[in-house]
């Protein structure tokens, strides 16, 4: 502004006639300068509705993850509620439903069990695949079989979010989910032909062996989303291009300090959240309701009750990962990636110590990390990697069972950046 005024005083120095230079002063007093002040406070909003939109970008999307035994489950929770709605229904197993899933599928699931075990170990617990066990019932006891495998159905949830985030046009970032990956499900193959109705069934106990000491049946996953169906406000307007509509729903109810997705079929060009309101722009020309996504903002209360630590994906709140991570930045430099990777703030559990590029065989080395993307399968990549990029961690915390899980994590974030790389981690 002080240059301009500047220019102004020497431009009037220039005109001779004191009439002409006094005309000049007032034109440019009452329009010029009261055009350029408004242009200039409009620069200063555009500037701060752009950080605001950084810091949105990297903030409020941020998912939070963790474990919680079914007796301290609270679904009323604030900010936390399980991953699953049947997660908060009483798990029981009579004979009468194992015959029907039996029947059905051919196998029946009886118990979900969160492993507190390293990665590895549950590895080998899964390549058993079958394993024996007993049944309980009113009548004796009988020997059974059973079959063990890897959770899926905690894992869907991710993939499911990750269509909801790409069809919502938010970036994708892996979520820190160390958890899930510790839970397997336990099969029954086949039922002893002694077991007939009208037997009562007492208990079921399969044979971990020696991995039934790290079993867990009573821990429930939880995140900070939770799921509404919400009713449009209104009717649909019509938008200018005489193709698609714009629907208004109400998030009044629920905090605009949150995060709303919307999860469903119809075709949405965008979707935008003012104060409080959430507005909706695609095909649909009836008003309906919709299915939401609701990303819980806040903090945890002191009296909350958590055996084990809370992760999340978030990354340090500085300009310079907000700015690279807006522009589509790509990590070049190994300062760079150090600093990606601590960005995280993991360095309590495990410690980045640099990285090696090894040929694409591993010469039989076991992987300890895994891709906590996998279901990603529309990346443009080379399908064989010609390189291995693996990047060295050093163990922090006495959390030893989780470390590799969340060293998976960033990896798969690391990965991210870097399709002509396969990427693996390696704790020291």
């Amino acid at each position: 502004m002080a240059d301009m005024e500047e220019m102004i005083k020497e431009e009037i120095s220039r005109i001779g006639g004191l009439q002409e230079r006094v005309v000049f002063k007032d034109i440019v007093e009452r329009l010029f300068l009261s055009l350029y002040e408004t242009n200039q406070e409009m620069y200063r909003e555009l500037e701060s509705r752009i950080m605001d939109d950084l810091v949105f970008d990297l903030n409020r999307y941020q998912i939070t993850m963790g474990i919680v035994e079914r007796a301290y489950l609270d679904p009323s929770h604030h900010l936390l509620t399980p991953i699953r709605e049947e997660d908060m229904m009483p798990q029981k197993v009579d004979l009468p439903e194992l015959l029907r899933r039996l029947e059905e599928d051919g196998r029946s699931l009886v118990g979900t069990y969160f492993m507190e075990y390293d990665y590895l170990g549950i590895q080998k617990l899964l390549e058993k695949g079958r394993i024996g066990g007993r049944i309980v019932t009113d009548a004796g006891e009988y020997p059974a079989e059973f079959s063990v495998e890897r959770n899926e159905a905690y894992l869907r949830e991710i993939s499911r979010l990750y269509e909801v985030f790409v069809s919502n046009g938010v970036p994708w970032q892996t979520v820190n989910a160390p958890y899930l990956y510790k839970f397997v499900d336990v099969y029954l193959e086949k039922l002893p032909e002694e077991i007939k109705p009208p037997q009562k069934i007492r208990k079921i106990e399969p044979d971990l062996g020696e991995y039934a000491q790290w079993a867990r049946d009573d821990f429930v996953p939880i995140w900070n989303i939770g799921k509404r169906r919400m009713d449009s406000v209104g009717f649909p307007v019509p938008c200018e291009d005489h193709k698609g509509y714009e629907h208004t729903i109400s998030i009044r109810e629920y905090g605009s300090e949150h995060v709303y997705l919307i999860d469903d079929t119809a075709h949405i060009y965008s979707v935008r959240q003012t104060e409080n309101k959430l507005m909706i722009m695609g095909e649909e020309a009836e008003a309906r309701k919709w299915q939401v996504y609701i990303i819980r903002n806040g903090a945890t209360r002191r009296f909350d009750r958590f055996t084990y630590p809370l992760m999340t994906n978030q990354r340090r709140d500085e300009f310079l990962e907000r700015f690279g991570r807006r522009q589509g930045r790509r990590v070049r430099t190994e300062g760079e990636l150090s600093r990606f990777i601590g960005s995280f703030g993991l360095e309590d559990y495990v410690v980045y110590e640099g990285f090696e590029i090894l040929d694409r065989e591993n010469s039989g080395e076991e992987t300890e990390s895994y891709d906590m993307n996998s279901f990603i399968q529309d990346e443009i990549r080379e399908s064989e990697y010609g390189k291995r990029l693996v990047l060295r961690f050093r163990k922090k915390s006495a959390l030893t069972f989780l470390l590799r899980d969340i060293m998976s994590f960033l990896v798969s974030e690391v990965q991210l950046m870097y399709g002509e790389y396969r990427c693996e981690g390696r704790l020291l």
